[in-house]
């Protein structure tokens, strides 16, 4: 049934209040059917929990309909209610976004429905906010975006903070809530500076602190697959906003939520152009000499000059430049601007652009509707290889040093290297880099090359320090003992590490390197001697090991060359890292996703409590033929309300037969999907046997990451 959205008769909320009882009893029948679904007995509480979710999704509901938007959104629930669509109704409604750790993100079409899900997105993209599809409290769009920014504004403005910097990605309405939010800000008073076509997270964060802004958003989701959208906040420093800060943003989005101008939809300007130059910059990709204007060439330029004052031997780059050979992909997002002009300042020519990936496109059309955009995912690399070879032939993949490609926001890069002949039985023709090694290779290099220099920043080692998440390879713990700097080890997240970087730079301490094991890297240096972004940034990456690839060449040596010598250092090891993720290829959805997740969650916590009583027995668990000497649970509380209440969201670590091997096992906070991280630390590898133990020992890791999985498979749940 087609609702006529003109028909000024139709009353949404009187319809609404009409349906409750039928709304209630459909929406009770679903959950109920997904708990029977996966509990062979649903029990007492099942039963609270099917109450509790059917609560939040009708409370959710009401105070939608019962808020002061707009008209037409209201009746798109209706109309969604009529031709009974509960799953989709359920998925907008069952929760409401909130700030996470730096900005929100969530889905910006709700369909469960792959083919749906894309006609919405292809709908939205083309008709923008006067799309007829159904938004709720658990989708991006207009209204949640709206809210958040306008309890952002009341916070700046308590505070008397007067400007802010816009920028967006490629993804669908990136360009539309850019528009509406520097409107917001405009109306406000504040002045904007704006990018007039998508830029990259790295590149807004530097024109934070570039144009002395007090905050800086960026419209992204990051490496989210194409349905979701987001923003994330940037602090004056350039670096993601601290706890601190988060919880007085989320007070202030919350306290003001019902005071939402709305009506600044009906007439805000898209045209920015139409302000002058008191109230906004823009920055253009073309200046026109207009001192509204800002290039954003000139911009870049300076970016870049940041990322090439840290790189310490360009002399070596240069003299190798020319043998240097590369494939790079921009994924369809942000990156490909920024890497071009590294690779003119660098000098490196032979490099192959995947062309269909180049230029940013919302519909990320190389990708099916639900795969990731994660450097990490070795489907996001197959297809990258795949595409790669089509266009250039497998003659000319054969002779690149590397593949490489950014997420859509760019602060993320991926590796993909040729595998020595006699190690093609282990991985194949080639092989992802984990970026556990790769950052073991820039550490290395960083301390056993470059602080050699004298003119290195890097050259005070008693002053040195990096900072790294606590489930990134042990690896960097060894290498920071073997060259006596300081290793701080941190929560997941950018933001945490950011923090701890700026609490050392107090003591005008000097960072080498902020470390994540999901492919995030940053080198912020200190506060009073060229420092970059306090950001991750993933073209400070590519600078990074283009440098390292040009070491190699001059020492007659290859990347996996380089990584076997380090790992046949005794006071370093070999380490083995794997990341395995539930679901592998898509993410838990619906309400029955929410169950399977909770699910497992549960059944960890209860191998973990079994682990704890054989331990005090003296009779330890047997994983893979390793005992479980110790359980630590890692919380943070910034994600209760999101995860079953006994599961800390940090996760819970088995540890094995030595404190350098473990089992990590957290549920993301970016999207809804369970992460198995495990590290195996080997002592024994050398020249000899080499290949046989890296053989056995990957195979080992497989398996013990394997073994895991199954332990907590959903069925041994109830």
């Amino acid at each position: 049934m087609k609702i006529n959205l003109s028909n000024n008769e139709f009353n949404p909320i009187l319809e609404f209040e009409n349906l409750k009882n039928h709304i209630e009893k459909n929406i009770l029948v679903i959950v109920e059917k997904e708990f029977i679904k996966n509990f062979s007995n649903v029990n007492k509480e099942h039963s609270e929990e099917i109450q509790k979710i059917l609560e939040k999704i009708l409370n959710n509901l009401k105070n939608w309909m019962n808020d002061e938007i707009p008209e037409k959104y209201k009746k798109y629930v209706i109309t969604a209610i009529k031709k009974e669509k509960w799953d989709d109704i359920i998925e907008a409604f069952k929760e409401e976004l909130t700030f996470g750790t730096s900005g929100i993100r969530g889905k910006l079409v709700v369909s469960l429905n792959e083919d749906q899900a894309y006609n919405d997105l292809q709908n939205l993209n083309i008709v923008g906010f006067n799309s007829e599809i159904l938004r709720g409290t658990n989708s991006i769009n207009e209204i949640t975006i709206m809210k958040n920014i306008f309890g952002l504004i009341k916070y700046m403005q308590k505070e008397n903070y007067s400007k802010v910097v816009i920028g967006f990605d490629s993804r669908v309405c990136s360009n539309l809530f850019s528009r509406l939010i520097a409107d917001m800000f405009v109306k406000n008073h504040f002045f904007v500076v704006l990018f007039d076509e998508s830029n990259s997270l790295p590149e807004l964060s530097f024109a934070v602190t570039h144009f002395n802004a007090d905050f800086g958003i960026e419209i992204t989701a990051s490496h989210n697959d194409k349905r979701y959208n987001g923003y994330k906040l940037i602090t004056k420093l350039g670096s993601p906003p601290p706890s601190s800060l988060r919880e007085k943003i989320t007070k202030e989005i919350f306290n003001n939520s019902k005071n939402t101008p709305y009506n600044i939809l009906n007439n805000f300007e898209r045209n920015i152009e139409n302000y002058n130059s008191e109230h906004i910059l823009i920055i253009k990709n073309k200046d026109n000499n207009n001192e509204q204007n800002y290039s954003r060439e000139k911009l870049n330029q300076m970016y870049l000059k940041q990322i090439i004052d840290l790189i310490s031997n360009t002399e070596i780059i240069q003299q190798q430049s020319s043998k240097i050979n590369f494939g790079y992909s921009a994924l369809h997002g942000t990156g490909y601007n920024s890497t071009l002009g590294l690779c003119e300042k660098m000098n490196i020519k032979n490099v192959k652009y995947i062309s269909n990936m180049i230029l940013p496109n919302s519909l990320f059309p190389s990708f099916s509707v639900k795969q990731i955009l994660d450097p990490s995912d070795m489907n996001t690399a197959n297809v990258i290889v795949k595409l790669f070879r089509k266009e250039f032939g497998l003659e000319k993949f054969n002779e690149m040093d590397f593949l490489c490609y950014t997420d859509p926001d760019a602060d993320r890069l991926g590796i993909i290297i040729p595998t020595t002949e006699n190690e093609q039985s282990i991985y194949g023709s080639w092989k992802l880099l984990k970026a556990n090694d790769v950052w073991t290779l820039f550490l290395w290099y960083m301390l056993e090359i470059v602080s050699k220099k004298n003119n290195s920043i890097f050259s005070k080692m008693d002053k040195s320090f990096i900072v790294k998440s606590f489930v990134t390879s042990d690896s960097l713990l060894y290498i920071c003992k073997k060259y006596g700097i300081e290793c701080i080890e941190s929560k997941v997240g950018f933001s945490d590490i950011t923090s701890i970087v700026l609490e050392k730079w107090k003591n005008n301490q000097t960072n080498i390197g902020m470390f994540e094991e999901s492919c995030g890297f940053g080198l912020a240096g200190n506060p009073t001697n060229r420092y970059h972004i306090l950001e991750k940034d993933g073209i400070i990456s590519l600078a990074l090991f283009i440098e390292i690839i040009a070491y190699a060449k001059s020492q007659n040596t290859s990347i996996q060359n380089i990584l076997n010598t380090i790992y046949q250092d005794p006071e370093i090891g070999f380490f083995v890292t794997d990341r395995k993720e539930l679901p592998e290829k898509d993410v838990f959805e619906g309400i029955n996703g929410e169950i399977v997740l909770q699910k497992i969650l549960k059944n960890v916590e209860k191998i973990s409590k079994t682990c704890v009583k054989q331990i005090d027995l003296k009779k330890p668990m047997i994983i893979s033929d390793l005992p479980i000497t110790k359980v630590t649970k890692f919380s943070t509380g910034r994600y209760d309300d999101r995860f079953w209440k006994n599961f800390p969201d940090e996760g819970i670590r088995f540890t094995l037969d030595s404190p350098t091997n473990h089992i990590t096992i957290r549920a993301s906070g970016t999207e809804p999907k369970i992460r198995i991280f495990v590290q195996y630390r080997a002592y024994d590898i050398n020249k000899n046997n080499l290949l046989e133990r890296k053989m056995f020992l990957e195979q080992f890791v497989k398996k013990l990451s394997d073994n895991i999985e199954n332990l907590i498979k959903i069925s041994n749940s109830n």
